[in-house]
């Protein structure tokens, strides 16, 4: 007949420990997603009344900016400008698509950038490149008229 060792109290705890903490470990990750992130929103066309949030001159090529826009609710809001070329400023919404926090230029990055989570976003069409956001920011309409950056703020989700 064959003696088979009985493992220790003590040996079993601790492997269980060891592989407990594996799945735990396996299981946290790196806060990333293999989940598909959405393109970039539509540039909306320009409707409506547009506003005047700052002279072109104050934005050179390749810069980010946060500039006041009145919503169509009469509150004044925070909204995102890029200016990728000589003819062309983009803005977006400041409204982080994860949980609704302000986004800013504010980074140590060419980003925009919300620091409740630490979601960034790609100024050239709003799409995010660090989660845990997955949507990209929504845009509004822009035109150059007169040397000055004129939005259309719309609502926004």
């Amino acid at each position: 007949m064959t003696d088979f060792a009985q493992p220790a109290r003590r040996t079993v705890m601790c492997a269980s420990a060891a592989l407990g903490s594996a799945a735990l470990l396996t299981a946290c990750g790196d806060g990333h997603s293999e989940a598909q992130v959405p393109e970039a929103s539509p540039v909306p066309s320009a409707s409506g009344n547009g506003q005047a949030v700052m002279d072109l001159a104050e934005l050179e090529v390749g810069a980010r900016a946060t500039v006041q826009a009145k919503h169509p609710t009469g509150a004044e809001i925070p909204v995102l400008l890029f200016r990728p070329d000589e003819k062309n400023v983009l803005a977006y919404s400041s409204v982080c698509t994860h949980q609704g926090c302000v986004v800013t230029t504010k980074s140590t990055q060419e980003d925009f950038f919300c620091a409740c989570h630490g979601s960034r976003f790609k100024p050239a069409d709003g799409t995010v490149t660090d989660g845990p956001a997955i949507a990209p920011l929504a845009r509004y309409a822009t035109e150059i008229k007169n040397d000055k950056v004129i939005v259309f703020v719309t609502d926004s989700k």
